[in-house]
C-alpha cells in the first residue's frame, strides 16, 4: 500500500501543476464570466423587486389583495388616535377657558356698568343736541318749552279765565308810535284755534284804524315750539307797501308782540302769502322769521 502521505503530497502537486498550467487569458475570462453572472443575479433581483412593489400598489389602489386593507386598517387607527388627541386637547382647552373667565357676580356688574355708561353718553349727547337747536334757532316739536319761566307763562296763560271755558287775551295795536294794550275775552280752543282768533281780532282792529286792507284775513295757522307760521292773503302784502317802512314794521312788530305775549313759549313767526314763502322785502321783509327781544 502507498503511504497516505505521498498520497497528499502527489494530490497537492498535482493541483499546483493544473493551477501553473492556467495562462492569464483564461482567469481574465473566468473572472469576467462570473461577473456577468453576479451582475445578472443582480439586475434579476432587481426586476423581482419592482414587480413585487408594482403589484402592491396596484393592488393597494385597485380594492384587490389584502395590503390596501392592511393600510385601511392602519389609517383607521392613526385616525382613531388623532381623534382621541384631539378629543383630549379640546377638553383641555375647555377646562382652560372656564378656568379664564370671570365669576358670574363680575360679569353682571360689568354688563351693568356698560350700559350705564352707554345710557349716560346718550343722555349727554341728546341734552348737548337740543341746547344747541335752541341757541340756533331751530324750530321744536310740539308744545315743548325750554325753561320753567315759560313754563310758569303756559300754565298762567291757560288758567286765566274769567268764566268757564273763557279765556282772556291781550291785543296790542299800534297807535302812531306807540302800542295800545286791548283785552280780549274768547271761548278757549285748540292751540291753534286760539290763534287764529286772536290775529283775526288784531287784524280788524287795523282794520278799523284804516291801516290793513278789508280782504286782509289769516288763512292758515301752525305752531312747532317757539315757531308760529302764519299764512295771510295776498292783501296782507299789498297793504304794507301802502303803509311805508315805519309802519309796515309797527303793525308786524305789534302782531308778533301779541303771540309772544299770548302764547308762549312762541318766539318767532313767519309770515307765508296764500300758502307760499313770500319774497316781499320791502317796505317789511316777509322773507325771514320775525322776531322781538
Amino acid at each position: 500500500m502507498r503511504d497516505p502521505e505521498e498520497r497528499t503530497r502527489h494530490f497537492i502537486i498535482r493541483k499546483k501543476k493544473e493551477e501553473e498550467n492556467f495562462d492569464e487569458p483564461s482567469v481574465r475570462r473566468t473572472s469576467a464570466q462570473q461577473s456577468d453572472d453576479t451582475l445578472h443575479e443582480r439586475n434579476r433581483a432587481r426586476k423581482e423587486e419592482k414587480d413585487n412593489l408594482r403589484e402592491g400598489f396596484f393592488a393597494r389602489y385597485s380594492g384587490k389583495g389584502k395590503p390596501k386593507e392592511k393600510y385601511n386598517d392602519r389609517s383607521r387607527e392613526s385616525i382613531d388616535d388623532d381623534s382621541e388627541d384631539y378629543d383630549e386637547e379640546f377638553e383641555e382647552d375647555e377646562e382652560d377657558d372656564d378656568s379664564k373667565k370671570a365669576p358670574l357676580l363680575v360679569r353682571v356688574f360689568a354688563w351693568i356698568a356698560l350700559l350705564a355708561i352707554f345710557f349716560v353718553c346718550g343722555y349727554l349727547g341728546a341734552n348737548y343736541f337740543f341746547n344747541w337747536a335752541d341757541k340756533k334757532g331751530g324750530p321744536r316739536v310740539g308744545n315743548v318749552v325750554g325753561s320753567a319761566p315759560e313754563a310758569a307763562r303756559v300754565s298762567a296763560g291757560s288758567s286765566s279765565s274769567n268764566g268757564p271755558g273763557n279765556v282772556k287775551y291781550n291785543l296790542y295795536i299800534p297807535d302812531g308810535t306807540a302800542y295800545t294794550e286791548r283785552e280780549i275775552e274768547i271761548k278757549k280752543g285748540m292751540a291753534e284755534e286760539d290763534i287764529e282768533k286772536v290775529a283775526s281780532v288784531y287784524i280788524d282792529g287795523l282794520k278799523e284804524t284804516k291801516m290793513l286792507d278789508n280782504n286782509v284775513r289769516v288763512l292758515n295757522v301752525f305752531k312747532s315750539g317757539d315757531w308760529l307760521y302764519l299764512d295771510m292773503t295776498g292783501a296782507f302784502s299789498s297793504s304794507l307797501k301802502t303803509l311805508g317802512k315805519d309802519k309796515a314794521a309797527l303793525v308786524i312788530t305789534g302782531l308778533v308782540r301779541t303771540m309772544k305775549e299770548n302764547f308762549p313759549p312762541v318766539k318767532k313767526v313767519k309770515f307765508y302769502i296764500d300758502g307760499k314763502e313770500s319774497g316781499v322785502k320791502s317796505p317789511a321783509d316777509l322773507t325771514r322769521p320775525w322776531e322781538i327781544n
